[in-house]
């Protein structure tokens, strides 16, 4: 069986804004995958409610950004949402939390691949209310602009990301078997 994993995103003032459990699948040690069925409880400040798509969570130690793919139950992809976050070196394959601190701007893919980029007036009143957020405005937005890029090409870390995937019970699966499963749809 699949290590479990709880992410949990963050807030620059500290307050955990959402958590949700998954599965690591060690497909790499560049970048590390949490797998999220459909019917897990999404733990968000405003409420709890039941995921309706399966999801793969990708986080790069170091990196200015976290994504997270959604699949419908055929395991196509219907979503990419890309969260601007403080980097961490802390994750590994092996670890129970991945935590990351959103600075509030991000790309997102819609089901049919056209991209946007949002919530940079949030990223503003965070900037004069915080002062990490001030000082990360260059990286932050740097992050943004090349995503956006990247997510228009589906170059750069979107490679990884599967837009079909073959099955979605990579849970059931040993660890090595998953992680073979997930490599071959890349």
């Amino acid at each position: 069986m699949l290590l479990e994993a709880v992410i949990r995103k963050m807030l620059v003032d500290g307050d955990q804004w959402a958590s949700w459990q998954g599965y690591h699948i060690p497909v790499s040690e560049q970048y590390f995958v949490i797998w999220t069925p459909i019917g897990t409880p999404m733990h968000w400040k405003p409420g709890t409610w039941t995921a309706y798509k399966h999801q793969l969570s990708y986080f790069w130690p170091e990196a200015w950004y976290t994504i997270h793919a959604g699949y419908d139950e055929q395991g196509k992809c219907i979503s990419v949402y890309c969260d601007v976050v403080l980097p961490r070196a802390d994750y590994t394959n092996t670890a129970e939390e991945l935590i990351y601190v959103d600075l509030y701007i991000d790309v997102v893919v819609r089901e049919d691949y056209s991209v946007y980029t949002k919530d940079q007036e949030v990223f503003e009143r965070a900037a004069r209310a915080y002062p990490i957020v001030e000082q990360s405005r260059k990286r932050s937005f740097e992050a943004l602009d090349w995503l956006d890029e990247q997510a228009r090409q589906w170059t750069g870390p979107f490679e990884v990301i599967p837009r079909q995937l073959s099955g979605t019970n990579f849970e059931l699966y040993e660890p090595e078997e998953a992680a073979k499963m997930l490599q071959k749809q890349i």
